[in-house]
């Protein structure tokens, strides 16, 4: 494939990853999401798939343009710890709705800090451990 192939499905894979996680989260906010037990499986595919292909499209852009600032990498380090005692606090002391109405955006933001962890983790392995 050539470099204006690639380029051309990057954007177009960007723009389809983009336009899928607004409609999701658009759907979400304005309850167009169903919540019974026949759709749960369904959302909780689409939910899925979208956090997934907006952190792999994340992940991307941290690796190709901000692992090498180090201003910008400590910003979204600070970013990322912040939001994982944040998310988990709010959840303890109960200030997350567990609602029907809310569970499409608590199910998004914790799959978000979970792979956010598991970023911090992989990039502390990287290197500090390395291939040993």
């Amino acid at each position: 494939m050539e470099l204006a192939q690639k380029q051309s499905l990057k954007l177009i894979l960007s723009t389809l990853v983009i336009g899928n996680t607004l409609l999701f989260l658009v759907m979400a906010y304005f309850h167009l999401l169903s919540t019974d037990a026949k759709s749960a499986v369904f959302i909780d595919f689409w939910g899925r798939f979208t956090v997934y292909s907006l952190w792999f499209i994340g992940f991307a852009i941290y690796v190709k343009y901000l692992a090498r600032q180090p201003m910008l990498k400590g910003a979204v380090l600070a970013i990322i710890v912040i939001n994982i005692p944040l998310f988990l606090l709010l959840a303890y002391f109960d200030k997350i709705s567990n609602t029907p109405d809310m569970i499409v955006f608590v199910d998004f933001w914790g799959r978000i800090t979970v792979y956010s962890l598991w970023f911090i983790c992989y990039e502390a392995y990287r290197k500090y451990v390395g291939s040993v």
